[in-house]
């Protein structure tokens, strides 16, 4: 059965019982997180890497983080510094954060990759979370892959999230924001997910709490990291506050969103304060904040 024919099927319920995470985590598996910055996609990953690393007795890993950050988590964590590692890494719960930088879907190489690490996770005993802030590229390809889709507030500019050729996606992207719009404060936006579980056959809102070693330096764990470009490929680096406008503009332009770049100071600072950001910097540094590349 194809998604989009599971997800007219599913029921749209609310559960607050933390037993229904059990039915929506499973090991040997892969999940896709996404939302607007600032939503908690970070804390709802380090939720599941703490108890399920725990309840699977697997190792908890995290992809990419720079060394000046890896304090701020557990000692029993792993640290991967780039996708190559994880074939080798067996019997892990992996997050892959800030996946739009680390593991941009615009070549065939990185295609292939994600295509071998989301279909061998039975074999290599192995749980996949991806957190990306603009799902656009991980269309119907990749949809099977995933147990189940994980969402928090979906972006504020939902039109640059998805395209015509991710249907599935819009689909529950829309009806994840509908049922945020219900909601009367960003607290509670925050203590919650959308769950679309086609595995299970079910939909709806779950409760989910952070994990015992949350600080809010966590929530800032990536802030002073960036990407820049080492030969043919784009490389997380950290103390590396802005990204340069050409590497940006190729970055978007590789994940097909429109080029901000013809909006002007005033009208991205008019953005920035819809949605609660900091209205400070010059055009570049509006940008990245409004894209969530930084």
């Amino acid at each position: 059965m194809e998604i989009g024919d599971i997800l007219k099927n599913l029921g749209d319920m609310d559960e607050t019982e933390p037993s229904k995470w059990d039915e929506v985590i499973q090991p040997k598996s892969s999940y896709l997180i996404t939302g607007d910055v600032g939503m908690g996609k970070s804390g709802l990953a380090y939720f599941i890497l703490e108890r399920y690393s725990q309840k699977y007795s697997l190792t908890p890993a995290v992809v990419g983080l720079p060394k000046g950050k890896r304090t701020l988590l557990p000692g029993n964590f792993e640290f991967l510094s780039d996708m190559s590692q994880i074939p080798a890494t067996e019997n892990a719960i992996v997050f892959i954060d800030e996946a739009d930088i680390q593991l941009p879907l615009d070549s065939n190489k990185n295609k292939e990759a994600v295509i071998n690490f989301l279909s061998l996770p039975r074999q290599r005993h192995q749980l996949f979370i991806l957190a990306y802030h603009f799902p656009r590229l991980v269309k119907g390809t990749y949809l099977p892959f995933f147990s189940a889709f994980l969402f928090k507030r979906p972006p504020y500019l939902l039109e640059f999230a998805s395209k015509k050729g991710s249907d599935e996606l819009m689909q529950m992207m829309t009806k994840a924001g509908e049922r945020f719009d219900e909601m009367t404060s960003e607290k509670e936006i925050r203590e919650h997910t959308y769950v679309v579980a086609p595995r299970i056959r079910w939909q709806g809102i779950l409760e989910n709490p952070l994990p015992s070693f949350w600080s809010e330096e966590l929530s800032e764990i990536w802030s002073g990291v960036g990407i820049e470009c080492q030969g043919d490929r784009l490389v997380v680096v950290s103390n590396q506050l802005e990204l340069s406008p050409e590497v940006l503009r190729n970055r978007l332009k590789a994940e097909g969103l429109q080029d901000p770049y013809w909006h002007n100071v005033k009208e991205l600072q008019k953005m920035c304060l819809a949605r609660g950001l900091p209205t400070t910097g010059n055009k570049d540094a509006l940008v990245i904040r409004l894209f969530g590349l930084n």
